[in-house]
């Protein structure tokens, strides 16, 4: 079973308080509801399993319950950080994941903020990548975990990660096709009503838009729960391979 999905079901039955205040002056008003965060065509954000970390900060600074020394990240976390429900942020959250398995030896969670990306691409999936895996871009090469290598060259919709570990110093390669999940013909379409509903959203029509969103609501579904064949693919390599690309983009 994938070292994550185990560490998220002996998470599963710890309930989450709410505590809602009274107010102060003693007032008998209602208890304020808060709105759900995202539409109900996305219910399924929430039954999607968390990537668990160990983080040695949050232990240092008393972040979690006393005996607890891991930290869950969630797709809903990467929602919020885009600010929106997206293919980007899927495809970031399910790479991240697979790397993190790949990576793992055991079911001994992963220490957040020890792994190193280098994304053949600056773009919004490889931003997602280093937010779950604690990737901190910096100015001061030594310090930077977050590489783009501009020389890497594959073919249209087609994309490439290293990412390493370095306690352990392994590292993965993967590829993630996006084009697999409806073609290239049908994501330029999307592409093409994006790219107008930035330009003036009363130009869209309607059924463009929901013929948008329904797609979106499919691809991203399809990612997460890993339904199409081939879509990321993750395999080893020499983690002296990834040093030296490392030291050529240093």
């Amino acid at each position: 079973m994938r070292t994550w999905l185990v560490q998220w079901k002996k998470l599963v039955g710890i309930g989450v308080v709410v505590v809602l205040a009274h107010s102060s002056m003693g007032c008998c008003g209602s208890l304020a509801k808060r709105r759900p965060r995202w539409h109900d065509i996305y219910g399924y954000v929430s039954a999607v399993p968390p990537i668990v970390f160990h983080y040695d900060h949050g232990v240092l600074a008393g972040s979690y319950p006393a005996g607890v020394e891991t930290v869950p990240v969630e797709f809903d976390d990467v929602c919020a950080q885009l600010g929106h429900v997206c293919l980007c942020g899927a495809g970031g959250f399910r790479i991240a994941g697979e790397a993190v398995e790949a990576l793992s030896d055991g079911d001994v969670p992963l220490e957040r903020g020890d792994f190193i990306l280098v994304s053949g691409r600056d773009h919004t999936v490889s931003d997602v990548i280093a937010f779950v895996l604690g990737c901190a871009r910096r100015a001061d090469p030594e310090h930077n975990r977050y590489f783009v290598d501009d020389s890497v060259t594959a073919p249209r919709r087609e994309y490439h990660y290293y990412i390493g570990y370095v306690p352990t110093q392994s590292a993965v390669h993967v590829v993630y096709r996006k084009h697999l999940l409806i073609g290239h013909d049908k994501m330029d379409e999307l592409w093409k009503i994006e790219l107008a509903f930035d330009r003036d959203p009363d130009s869209v029509l309607a059924e463009d838009i929901d013929r948008y969103r329904r797609a979106m609501r499919g691809m991203v579904q399809d990612v997460l729960f890993g339904r199409v064949p081939g879509l990321i693919t993750v395999e080893a390599v020499s983690y002296e391979d990834f040093q030296q690309r490392l030291d050529r983009l240093r």
